[in-house]
């Protein structure tokens, strides 16, 4: 400074030489960055969907099915906002009633019209409230984008994480307006359903291999 330059002869070659620590410890920064932001990166390992539909002279039934796949990412230090989708096929909800089942899925699902009717997606996951590093239980809302029915809506609802031996458990509820994804009001043996359907989404999440073939 104050006109004069600064040189330290051989620092960049010495061992020890200040060069060589500040270069050791970047690699190191830039090491843990990688590892810590991997570590964020989460696959479904198994899950248990529930379709709750409140039937217009009271009582309900459930809708079920086990095929949610997809893969999640922390996009954000904070750990609120996520990366990925998850995709449920529709195809395999199963309410116990075969014949029911096939209304559901040729008149009100429609599934043979595309990929885009056979699958509900979300993406663009949103917490409210940022998601703690270690294990531990967090309890927050959550919002995101539901494609459904070829017709794309924004959601919210509240969501349980659980964190220990490096895995996750996920439960979410949230409901939706049969109305709102243009499904018509299923009726079943002349009795129908009611326009909003309670969801709920349980799964289990491990760290997603990365490119390599490793875990995080």
């Amino acid at each position: 400074m104050n006109g004069k330059s600064c040189h330290f002869p051989n620092a960049g070659w010495r061992p020890g030489g200040r060069a060589t620590a500040a270069i050791t410890l970047a690699a190191l920064a830039l090491t843990g960055a990688h590892a810590a932001e991997a570590a964020q990166s989460w696959e479904i390992a198994s899950a248990d969907i529930e379709v709750r539909c409140r039937l217009t002279v009271g009582g309900s039934f459930n809708a079920v099915t086990s095929a949610l796949s997809g893969t999640l990412e922390r996009t954000t230090p904070s750990g609120t906002d996520y990366s990925g989708e998850l995709r449920v096929d529709l195809t395999t909800l199963d309410s116990g009633i075969e014949l029911r089942d096939s209304h559901l899925r040729d008149n009100y699902l429609e599934l043979e019209r595309g990929p885009e009717f056979r699958e509900a997606v979300l993406s663009g996951i949103g917490l409210d409230n940022p998601l703690p590093d270690g294990a531990g239980r967090h309890d927050t809302g959550f919002s995101g984008t539901l494609s459904l029915h070829g017709v794309e809506r924004p959601i919210e609802g509240e969501v349980e994480l659980r964190r220990g031996d490096g895995q996750m458990r996920v439960e979410a509820t949230f409901s939706i307006s049969l109305e709102a994804f243009d499904i018509p009001p299923p009726r079943y043996l002349g009795v129908g359903v009611r326009d909003t359907v309670e969801v709920t989404v349980a799964f289990d999440a491990a760290p997603a291999e990365t490119s390599t073939g490793g875990t995080p």
